[in-house]
């Protein structure tokens, strides 16, 4: 029986590390998994060790009241790790846990395969020749990652990565969602309550302001849906008739509305790749944003203008994200939005093409056997 330890701290990882077992287990029926996850991975039969619960954060400073619960995380799965000696340990994004549990599976001989590839390019470039020894394989689904992971590897051997797409386009395309543009704009302030309640409240006030629209939002997998009525019937004079809150169906919301607000992550490549503009607004804790800032060496934050290699897509992030400026800003995407359609398209083509999930497997399973 092949085993497979598997280690995501966060909701997108829970969902990529599902799609990509499933497609694994149609190539290794018996596949045995372990480790780390959400409710996805455990529909998928993967045995968890801990919950991504337990252990998700957002920003530096964030990470200090859960320290033990991830220290003791580290320590529970490591154990797990020896006595049930898997074949490969699998890796998915969340790299301040997962480069350090990597460190531990190399010095117990098991090999790593990281999916979902650390953004070293955005914060950690002094790290790529120690990531390098780390990782045995590399699935990109980034274009620009295979280079730039190897910057710099003339005296050592290449790390091994092979670009496969973004399984995004995977997930959007089977989604079944309505192309019907409506005068609507969706509000995506987030996938954890620390994320929601600095980034909605700005949104918020842009609603107040923008009497012409109707917004919606959707409400990500794993908050409850009281907690967000509450929190936005808490917001003074708020109309509350111009808002209508939704379980799920984000990729229909998103491709029939003219605009999103966005938190900075992941959804900022799904609305790309359905083609809707968007301003991307982002705060951290203060102290958490000074070190970030020290960290973070890209001039933007936004994946679909890292990817683009220029500016195409809004960004207020901290201070700046003020709800003057950013209505001034939705204002004017509105009316130039075929611009921004167009330049989100070409985006989206340097994402690749769809079938990366099972790409992803069967390097994978490549790998194992």
């Amino acid at each position: 029986m092949k085993k497979i330890l598997i280690v995501t701290g966060e909701v997108s990882g829970d969902l990529h590390g599902a799609l990509l077992i499933k497609e694994l287990k149609k190539l290794i029926p018996n596949l045995k998994v372990f480790g780390i996850g959400g409710e996805k991975l455990k529909e998928e039969g993967v045995e968890l060790v801990h919950h991504i619960n337990d252990i998700a954060v957002v920003g530096i400073l964030e990470v200090i009241p859960k320290f033990f619960r991830i220290k003791q995380a580290m320590n529970t799965l490591y154990q797990k790790m020896l006595s049930e000696r898997p074949d490969v340990c699998l890796l998915i994004d969340y790299p301040g846990f997962n480069l350090r549990f990597a460190k531990l599976a190399k010095k117990q001989g098991v090999k790593v395969v990281y999916y979902i590839l650390p953004q070293i390019w955005a914060w950690g470039k002094w790290r790529l020749k120690s990531i390098r020894q780390l990782i045995d394989k590399g699935i990109s689904i980034l274009p620009f990652e295979r280079e730039f992971y190897n910057i710099g590897a003339v005296s050592e051997p290449p790390m091994q990565i092979e670009f496969i797409g973004h399984p995004l386009l995977d997930i959007i395309q089977k989604s079944e969602v309505r192309n019907q543009k409506s005068e609507t704009i969706a509000l995506l302030p987030g996938s954890r309550k620390d994320e929601i309640k600095r980034i909605l409240p700005i949104m918020l006030e842009c609603v107040k302001e923008m009497p012409e629209f109707e917004f919606v939002l959707p409400i990500a997998p794993g908050i409850d849906k009281s907690w967000i009525k509450e929190f936005v019937g808490a917001i003074r004079e708020l109309p509350l008739n111009r808002i209508r809150i939704v379980e799920g169906k984000t990729y229909e919301i998103l491709r029939n509305s003219k605009l999103a607000l966005i938190a900075s992550g992941t959804a900022t490549l799904e609305a790309c790749i359905l083609e809707v503009p968007m301003i991307i607004i982002y705060k951290l804790q203060f102290l958490s944003y000074v070190f970030g800032r020290l960290l973070v060496k890209t001039q933007w934050i936004g994946l679909p203008n890292i990817i683009a290699g220029k500016k195409i897509v809004p960004e207020f992030i901290q201070s700046n994200a003020k709800p003057e400026k950013i209505i001034k800003a939705a204002k004017q995407i509105l009316k130039t939005r075929e611009q921004s359609v167009s330049e989100l398209r070409e985006v989206k083509k340097k994402l690749g093409s769809t079938g990366a999930v099972h790409r992803a497997a069967e390097i994978l399973y490549k790998f194992i056997f």
